[in-house]
């Protein structure tokens, strides 16, 4: 009786530490959005986004006040990087153009979701505010964590339970 109850402990103590395993390697990036969604966090996808028939490099950011997963592709450049940020019904890009990283209307061969539906979402004046967030391109971690607080507040407020 002992064995098996020792056996049985130590059988539910693997589990417990290979689900904290998983846990902390999934979770590559956590932090404060400082929106009304509220914490972050950045984990590799299974799920690829394309871009110009290339398979792209793709994490998905969750936020802890919203169900649906935002989708981040990282495309390489020369110099920089270019993330292509989309959710069901939103999309943008995130990229380095001469030293300044910030955001753009996603380019028409990465388009999948309609101008129109991006357009009455989209707010506009967040939008120009963050064409620079930073004059200093910096690593693959860090640029994550800015689109991540920054992304957000692109979306209009009385469409952010959406996202």
């Amino acid at each position: 009786m002992k064995t098996k109850l020792s056996i049985l402990t130590l059988g539910l103590l693997l589990v417990c530490l290979v689900t904290v395993a998983k846990e902390k390697t999934s979770s590559l990036i956590s932090g404060q959005s400082l929106t009304e969604l509220g914490q972050y966090t950045i984990s590799n996808s299974t799920e690829a986004l394309t871009a110009g028939g290339e398979e792209l490099k793709t994490y998905e950011l969750a936020y802890a006040n919203s169900d649906s997963p935002v989708l981040i592709g990282v495309k390489k450049t020369k110099k920089c990087m270019n993330f292509i940020v989309r959710t069901d019904n939103f999309e943008v890009e995130y990229v380095c153009n001469k030293h300044v990283f910030g955001v753009k209307r996603i380019s028409k061969e990465n388009q999948t979701v309609n101008q129109e539906v991006v357009n009455e979402l989209m707010n506009n004046a967040q939008f120009y505010t963050q064409r620079v967030i930073s004059q200093n391109p910096r690593t693959e971690e860090e640029l994550l964590g800015l689109i991540a607080c920054y992304f957000p507040s692109l979306i209009k407020e009385e469409h952010l339970a959406e996202l």
